[in-house]
């Protein structure tokens, strides 16, 4: 009998080693949430409150910074010489230790928070790209709403923003294309250059949008992901990070390798992990390795709708392409403005722009999420896993 356990473990040893040391993973068991911390909202309010929307974060330099879209500078003196408020269509902010407590780029006694992102224009032309002009009736938008993945070994960040033409409602008609961007720190501050000023175009998927993580394979890989309308799911391509602004180098998983044409946007078998609920699929959100659990997650909302949850789905493998959990951990249930039955008035009756920024915990035993609150304002909440 001995004889014969120990040929069999001497077998198991060689089909492994033949096979990589990658080709056995025990289930990763479910995450559990413990709890979760009261809410704040971080509406900036020195000197003036700072209402804006979107979001997204990363670590520059050690620093962390989140990325806004539409920002209002509530500011009297503005108000009463101009006639109306500044605003930009997107800003950035540099979080505290807890990212909670952010610090408004641009900010001063006279003045209101800064447009970060360029825009193309025959000022400020682009690779000669002036095609964002504005114009008498005719305005254009940058707004962020995604992570920065680390880069250039920590000192620069790489993201994805959607440009848009604004003119006429509904904004979501007028999606011109997303723009790649690099991000470093300069002496006073973030400092943003469009490294593709058109990366992907509205009939193309749109690789980034929903977020960008590093590989863990030893490669120097950046993943990026989409979350197409109509797909109920999420697809993921890949890029060394020095080609990452030539989407001819780029490889897509097709639901079965990493191969060189993109799948079709509404291809469910090439999506890492299904979602559908009430037959919304996923909205916004993040994705990126936890190492508290020891895995891939993902958390997001719903596409756009009133039940203002954050799912959470996990690889149940810790690969990056699943198997990944079949059923969504709904890991908390944030406070819309819809759910205030008192007479406030809501511009914007559910919560939007949901993300999580695991980099403030790096130990992933914590993480923190944040969303907006009634179109304007910033909420925060951090939850912790058993």
């Amino acid at each position: 009998m001995a004889v014969m356990m120990q040929t069999f473990y001497l077998f198991t040893l060689a089909q492994l080693a033949v096979a990589g040391p990658l080709a056995y993973r025990a289930t990763v068991p479910a995450p559990v949430i413990k709890g979760s911390t009261p809410v704040e909202n971080i509406t900036s309010s020195f000197p003036w409150t700072i209402r804006r929307d979107g979001g997204g974060g990363g670590t520059i330099d050690g620093k962390h910074i989140i990325n806004f879209a539409d920002t209002t500078t509530s500011n009297s003196d503005a108000l009463a010489k101009f006639g109306f408020l500044p605003f930009t269509s997107n800003s950035i902010a540099i979080a505290g230790e807890d990212g909670m407590h952010v610090t408004d780029i641009g900010v001063t006694d006279d003045t209101w928070v800064k447009q970060m992102w360029p825009f193309a224009t025959s000022k400020t032309p682009i690779d000669g790209e002036t095609g964002e002009e504005n114009k008498p009736n005719h305005r254009y938008a940058i707004w962020p709403n995604t992570n920065i993945v680390s880069a250039c070994g920590g000192t620069c960040g790489y993201t994805v923003s959607d440009v848009l033409d604004i003119t006429f409602v509904p904004y979501a008609e007028n999606f011109l294309y997303s723009t790649l961007a690099k991000i470093t720190m300069g002496d006073t501050g973030p400092v943003v250059t469009r490294e593709a000023v058109a990366l992907w175009y509205k009939y193309q998927t749109n690789y980034g949008q929903f977020g960008l993580a590093r590989a863990r394979d030893g490669s120097n890989d950046i993943f990026l992901f989409a979350a197409p309308d109509g797909a109920f799911g999420l697809k993921v391509a890949r890029v060394d990070e020095s080609q990452i602004a030539d989407k001819t180098k780029y490889t897509f998983w097709d639901g079965k390798k990493w191969a060189k044409n993109p799948p079709a946007a509404q291809d469910t078998s090439a999506n890492i992990f299904q979602y559908k609920q009430d037959g919304f699929g996923v909205g916004t959100g993040d994705i990126f390795w936890n190492e508290h659990l020891g895995t891939w997650i993902a958390v997001f909302n719903d596409e756009m709708v009133g039940n203002s949850s954050f799912r959470l789905m996990y690889s149940t493998t810790g690969s990056i392409v699943g198997p990944w959990s079949t059923e969504p951990i709904d890991a908390y249930k944030s406070f819309s403005c819809d759910d205030n039955k008192s007479d406030v008035h809501c511009s914007v009756t559910y919560n939007y722009g949901t993300h999580a920024y695991p980099d403030i915990d790096p130990t992933g035993k914590t993480l923190l999420l944040g969303w907006t609150y009634d179109g304007h304002q910033t909420m925060f909440a951090t939850i912790e896993f058993e």
